[in-house]
């Protein structure tokens, strides 16, 4: 008995005016559904009708996505993904902030609790097809918890064709940040947002950027700590590292460490989150209140439910409290101040009701929740680290400096944001934003900076567009990402892995894909270092044992196909290979990162006194400690030698930024495209925009061809 014909709406064609109703017919028989592209339907009707499929049944015509991995099927291609407009917001972090509000009680009847599974999805997939899926995925991952369109983005269309980068086509995905967003990550808002943008808007939504701070403001405003601090994040996190930011939603956030941190001393440290059991703020106040009666009332009412209700001063003010506020000139009972502690025992607020209830006298301390910051430590390190993210709301892969402080209560580390002449810990939506850092296999002492920097900037700096892409979310969210190296045993299979890795290199990024990618460059890199490239006669045609090398450290370290993997998969992947240690602020730095720092780094001694090489004072110190080995900054590349030709024999030269190479040949028609431009010599590029393309490689900017791309990527100079 065939079951009844089911109806999803996938928008097939974006340009449509609403979307194509598609009706999949299924009678129980076998088979796979494969997506046509827009273009490809030839039916005048709104309504395609895909029948029912057998193991005999033709397939339908699609366009397949080359190359492919080994682990994926011909002719498998991604769906189109409407495009999002981010509306640009506005912010200088360092504008003295607004009055947070405490974050809003979530309803918990209109939240979205029936969240397919990984494996679900992609069983959807395969019955309903990689639109319909595509599209409902990307409603819930932009609509808010109360069905309203938290991030205000608008859908546009686009007539643009779904390209690969096997079409050397500098087009832009469907779903670009068209004009969206700012590529400078410090313009935000003047308001200062209750919540983390890298914790998300919802459990199922996009994070963006973690909020950017200014390293020259910051050491203005806050003198340099002493190397004499507790858990010294210094001693931990290197050039490299991984820190996943954990708030809520659940994808999480990836950045890449760029440099060592810096250590400044900030006088007070806040916080929004309710918190844990028995610790109160810093900046309460004593009280000792006294009534002749159990019968008199003390003038305080309990709010909130079980462990997250408080007691609170009512409005109705009591005659103990008005005795007390007589006589004293300072601090002052009013209604709504908290109290957070009675005798001397802190609990919630119906343990501390119950107590004061059966007492006619007590001492308590009050805290008043003005604009819902409390303090929980004085004079403590926080911590600044640049770093490289990909976020929705940028419009390119972008250098931030972010903040991160020790817990004082969790010995966690969390974001932190400045506010209030101190820092606040940031707050997803279910308490503090965690970051946890992975400690990537190298140090100070094994990690060749010079290499690492220059694959970063070839990533940072690449002409093709760097804009965050909904498809490579959705993609990664149906896809496994996982290299598993038992495939790739011969050197032959080690050679194709390495081909085609790189050559996904310039498909658009996530969040994940940026320390996924920068890490396999530097190891090809690394590979071709000590293994020559070119031929006699000046041509890259490669190095088989240096593309086998290539494919063996990236099966050891980063075993992940960049444009497919998500944030918690690229944690436990990475977890698995027994490479990368995560971060433990009790346990303490691994042992291959406790003695790699030069002795004047970790030193307070006066200047010039910390041993050999001592550049001067703390500053100074910390300037030479990221020069050496910091990987952010841009440099030029090394003059290319005449006669240096790419793999397909043509010869190459630096284009205006004296960076990216070009051969100047025609590659593809006239057409147009969304490519990186350069303001002037020696500049990155901007953000992507929309040019009439002349299909040539370069010569001075704009579109790369693959085979100048290819050579780039292997040169290490």
């Amino acid at each position: 008995m065939g079951r009844a014909a089911t109806a999803l709406e996938a928008p097939l064609d974006a340009s449509a005016q609403g979307p194509v109703a598609v009706t999949v017919a299924d009678d129980g028989a076998a088979g796979k559904l494969t997506v046509l592209d827009e273009g490809e339907i030839d039916q005048p009707s709104s309504t395609l009708t895909l029948p029912s499929f057998s193991p005999t049944s033709t397939p339908l015509r699609t366009r397949s996505a080359a190359p492919v991995f080994e682990d994926q099927e011909e002719g498998e291609s991604m769906a189109k993904v409407p495009s999002i407009r981010s509306k640009p917001e506005q912010e200088d972090m360092f504008v003295e902030p607004r009055p947070i509000a405490p974050p809003a009680v979530r309803n918990p009847a209109s939240a979205f609790n029936g969240y397919p599974s990984k494996a679900e999805c992609q069983q959807i997939t395969a019955r309903a097809g990689a639109a319909a899926f595509s599209a409902a995925l990307q409603y819930v991952a932009t609509s808010g918890e109360s069905g309203e369109d938290p991030t205000s983005c608008e859908e546009v269309s686009s007539e643009e064709e779904l390209m690969t980068p096997e079409d050397m086509g500098p087009e832009a995905d469907d779903d670009s940040l068209v004009q969206g967003g700012t590529s400078d990550p410090t313009v935000t808002s003047c308001a200062t947002p209750a919540l983390e943008g890298a914790a998300g808007r919802g459990r199922l939504s996009v994070p963006e950027a973690v909020q950017e701070v200014s390293s020259t403001t910051v050491q203005r405003r806050f003198r340099q700590a002493s190397n004499e601090i507790p858990h010294d994040v210094r001693q931990f996190i290197r050039a490299g590292d991984i820190l996943n930011y954990l708030g809520g939603n659940r994808w999480g956030h990836v950045v890449l460490a760029l440099d060592p941190p810096q250590a400044f001393q900030a006088p007070v440290l806040y916080t929004a989150e309710k918190l844990p059991h028995g610790e109160i703020p810093l900046d309460v106040f004593r009280a000792k209140l006294c009534r002749e009666s159990l019968q008199d009332p003390w003038g305080l009412t309990v709010e909130g439910e079980e462990d997250s209700s408080a007691l609170v001063v009512a409005p109705e003010i009591s005659s103990a409290i008005i005795n007390y506020n007589a006589g004293t000139t300072t601090d002052r009972i009013r209604p709504g101040d908290h109290i957070v502690q009675v005798n001397g025992f802190a609990s919630n607020g119906n343990d501390l009701w119950r107590i004061a209830s059966n007492l006619l006298e007590m001492e308590v301390k009050l805290w008043s929740p003005g604009l819902g910051l409390k303090v929980i430590a004085y004079d403590v390190p926080i911590f600044a680290v640049k770093v490289l993210q990909s976020a929705s709301n940028l419009c390119d892969i972008s250098e931030s400096t972010v903040c991160i402080v020790v817990h004082p209560f969790t010995k966690k580390l969390c974001a932190a944001g400045q506010g209030l002449g101190g820092f606040r810990i940031n707050l997803g939506h279910q308490g503090p934003v965690e970051v946890q850092v992975l400690m990537s296999p190298f140090d100070n002492r094994t990690l060749d900076f010079a290499l690492f920097k220059l694959a970063v900037n070839e990533v940072v700096r690449a002409p093709h567009d760097q804009k965050w892409s909904m498809r490579t979310a959705v993609r990664s969210y149906l896809r496994n990402a996982a290299l598993r190296p038992e495939k790739y045993a011969k050197a032959s299979a080690k050679v194709r892995l390495g081909a085609k890795l790189s050559d996904h290199w310039a498909v658009r990024p996530i969040c994940s894909t940026v320390p996924a990618r920068i890490w396999q460059k530097y190891f090809l890199k690394k590979a071709y270092k000590d293994r020559p490239l070119m031929n006699e006669s000046g041509v890259g045609l490669g190095n088989f044992s240096a593309e086998a090398a290539f494919a063996e450290f990236v099966l050891m370290y980063m075993p992940v196909k960049d444009d497919r993997v998500l944030p918690d998969d690229l944690v436990s992947i990475l977890l698995t290979t027994d490479a990368w240690d995560v971060l433990d602020i009790v346990r303490g730095p691994p042992d291959r990162r406790m003695h790699d720092r030069p002795a004047w780094a970790s030193s307070d001694a006066p200047p010039g006194e910390a041993g050999k090489g001592d550049p001067g004072g703390p500053a100074q110190r910390t300037r030479e400690e990221i020069r050496m080995f910091g990987s952010s900054g841009g440099p030029k590349r090394r003059v290319v030698p005449p006669g240096v030709s790419n793999r397909d024999g043509s010869r190459v030269a630096l284009g205006l930024d004296q960076f990216t190479l070009y051969c100047g040949q025609q590659v593809s028609r006239r057409r147009k495209a969304t490519v990186r431009l350069f303001e002037s010599d020696g500049e990155p590029p901007r953000p992507a925009a929309r040019i009439q393309w002349d299909g040539r490689c370069g010569p001075q900017q704009g579109f790369q061809c693959a085979a100048c791309r290819w050579l780039q990527d292997r040169l290490t100079s």
